[in-house]
């Protein structure tokens, strides 16, 4: 458990505040398609692969809250797997 430097013992300590950088939200990462599906167990949750328009390494598991108009994306997936079945 931290606890702060004693000012008598340490006087010349002065403790600068630690900041966190911003998270890099990058205009390139926009989703083009859902590749596949998957349930995770125990949960009633569904992940999806997603597929930006960057090389196949970056493809991602994310869940539909992580998805940024998951509605729109869902919509066209599903249909093209009733489409090739």
């Amino acid at each position: 458990m931290y606890q702060p430097a004693d000012k008598e013992l340490f006087p010349l300590s002065n403790p600068t505040p630690l900041t966190v950088p911003p998270v890099e939200q990058s205009e390139d990462k926009n989703i083009k398609k859902f590749i596949k599906e998957r349930r995770l167990r125990g949960k009633n949750q569904r992940e999806y692969l997603v597929r930006y328009g960057h090389p196949v390494h970056e493809d991602e598991w994310l869940v539909e809250p992580e998805i940024p108009e998951s509605h729109k994306l869902m919509r066209r997936f599903r249909h093209e797997r009733r489409q090739q079945a």
